[in-house]
């Protein structure tokens, strides 16, 4: 960024600002089950293997994503270790990223950097952009690519620059090969609204021509080269990956057309509160704004739209699009009445005033399973207590009031988030504190991990040993091997159907240094019974129990 002024300058100290906050606690909680610790196992994985073209997932191949993500969290462990923070690292750089993109692209856009600066501040106050900093998956990653190569074509269509046009057509390659083609569909939709609005035709040359080429050639290129290794894969890319998440109950992700809605409601609950009560006039207005505007609110709606339209459904799928209402909102709230801006600053106080209510009512009630310690109450009681003297010092006419508090918002729920989590490994279905228990009993001995019909992801990454899966029917335990080259993958994965499963857990339940997790709320089997009363001790934790012999 080109500190050309005051306002870039103080921008930087922001983005400084909120690096730090980001890194606070960052490895202070587990790895979330199921994605979060999958994601990082693979990396893992490819890291301490060494074959960085074929996945894997406790030693059975695992093509379900591209593999940008793996390197880039397998970079974090050749840096940090392998250890939470060295996996969630990049993810705060992405967000950080992103960040810089806001504030540039509204500039571009709207050749005011105070708008952009306010425009970052509602960004990061997203909740969905915050869930992404701290949970380790391909969203923040692709997002930053996408809003990258956005920002590259919007610099070549104002300023005909073929350096960024070049750097757009790549960043998509990257983002394609972050995510898939999915990543294609934000770019499309964002250039051809951009197109309609402002009534340009295609100009096409041999540099879109070449910088196409160049797209694809990165775009394709894992694809092309596990396919040369395994054919198979065409139709597994083809109608497992891509065609049965947009039309079919793919991953037992089917959710209704709906499902958005209330979803977008609640991301972008201050603002539209606010305008709720002149909401008529209010949408005329925003239809006769500026063709900037319109292109950011266009292509809004007909993203949330076609991905309601798609039978797989997960919110951060559409974490993509909130850069675009960020600065819808900036735009709109630099103009808005002092009455309307009011309105936001006191529902940004009242949020986080609820949130600090609901964590003293968990201490004060002790509910189970919620482990709300004086240190975590002493630190969130001080973040809450900043965020007010913040909305007490800003003046009221202060037209930046609701995005500073914005942001101000952002931090909090970053740092009180981080902190109860670090606290309470059961909200995120962490693995960390029974690994490091068994370690306790078993240390530098071998043992035996048994998981019953669930799909640990996060047990080797915490310890040496890959635990067998147990396999009774489980969603997450249907696993794909249909790529593997031999029968390896059935030293971890036992199917409970077998006589011969049977037999071997009766062994192992009876020896010392082996364990065996079964979830509280798992139907079992008939025959894992026996095996379980095997054990002469267990230990119950929130989702858990284990059980191992002394």
């Amino acid at each position: 960024m080109i500190l050309k002024n005051t306002t870039d300058r103080y921008y930087l100290l922001f983005l400084l600002v909120v690096f730090t906050i980001l890194l606070l606690g960052l490895g202070s909680y587990g790895l979330a089950e199921t994605s979060e610790a999958r994601y990082a196992e693979i990396s893992r994985e490819m890291f301490v293997y060494g074959d960085y073209l074929n996945p894997e997932l406790l030693g059975i191949f695992h093509f379900h994503k591209p593999p940008v993500v793996y390197y880039i969290t397998s970079l974090g462990y050749q840096i940090f270790g392998i250890n939470e923070f060295g996996a969630r690292f990049f993810l705060q750089v992405a967000v950080v990223i992103q960040l810089m993109l806001v504030y540039r692209i509204t500039d571009t856009l709207y050749k005011d950097k105070k708008l952009a600066f306010m425009a970052g501040l509602i960004y990061f106050s997203m909740p969905i952009v915050l869930i992404s900093s701290r949970n380790l998956t391909t969203d923040a990653f692709v997002t930053t690519f996408i809003i990258s190569s956005i920002y590259c074509w919007q610099v070549y269509a104002t300023k005909n620059k073929t350096l960024f046009l070049y750097l757009f057509y790549g960043l998509v390659g990257i983002a394609l090969l972050t995510k898939g083609p999915v990543a294609l569909l934000f770019v499309a939709v964002y250039i051809i609204c951009s197109k309609i609005v402002l009534k340009k035709g295609w100009k096409i040359n041999v540099h879109h021509i070449i910088g196409f080429l160049l797209c694809i050639a990165i775009g394709a290129s894992w694809y092309v080269m596990v396919m040369i290794e395994n054919p198979k894969l065409w139709d597994y890319f083809v109608e497992k990956q891509l065609l049965s998440r947009v039309n079919s109950d793919s991953f037992n992700r089917s959710k209704p057309f709906w499902f958005y809605l209330p979803i977008v409601l609640g991301l972008l609950l201050p603002y539209w509160i606010a305008l709720l009560p002149k909401l008529k006039s209010n949408f005329k207005s925003l239809l006769n704004k500026k063709p900037e505007t319109k292109i950011l609110f266009y292509s809004s709606i007909i993203l949330i739209g076609l991905f309601s339209i798609f039978s797989t459904k997960l919110i951060m799928y559409i974490l993509p699009i909130f850069w675009m209402p960020s600065i819808v909102i900036a735009v709109e709230i630099k103009k808005a009445k002092q009455k309307t801006r009011d309105l936001i600053n006191i529902v940004y106080a009242i949020l986080l005033g609820l949130l600090l209510l609901g964590i003293y009512l968990c201490w004060f009630l002790e509910i189970i399973h919620i482990n709300i310690s004086y240190k975590v109450l002493s630190i969130i009681t001080g973040v809450s207590m900043v965020f007010f003297i913040i909305f007490q010092l800003i003046e009221r006419e202060n037209t930046f009031k609701p995005a500073i508090l914005a942001g101000s918002f952002g931090a909090a729920i970053i740092i009180i988030s981080t902190t109860v989590m670090a606290h309470n490994s059961s909200l995120t279905n962490s693995t960390r504190d029974m690994v490091h228990f068994i370690d306790g009993i078993s240390k530098d001995q071998d043992k035996t991990i048994l998981v019953y019909n669930y799909l640990l992801t996060s047990i080797p990454f915490y310890t040496d040993d890959i635990e067998i899966t147990v396999d009774s029917g489980h969603d997450t335990t249907r696993r794909e091997i249909q790529f593997e080259n031999d029968e390896t993958w059935e030293e971890h994965l036992w199917d409970i159907k077998k006589e011969s499963t049977i037999s071997r857990l009766s062994s192992l339940s009876r020896k010392r240094n082996t364990y065996l997790l079964i979830r509280n709320k798992s139907e079992k089997d008939p025959q894992i019974i026996p095996i379980e009363n095997n054990f002469n001790s267990h230990k119950s934790y929130p989702k858990w129990t284990l059980y191992y012999n002394k």
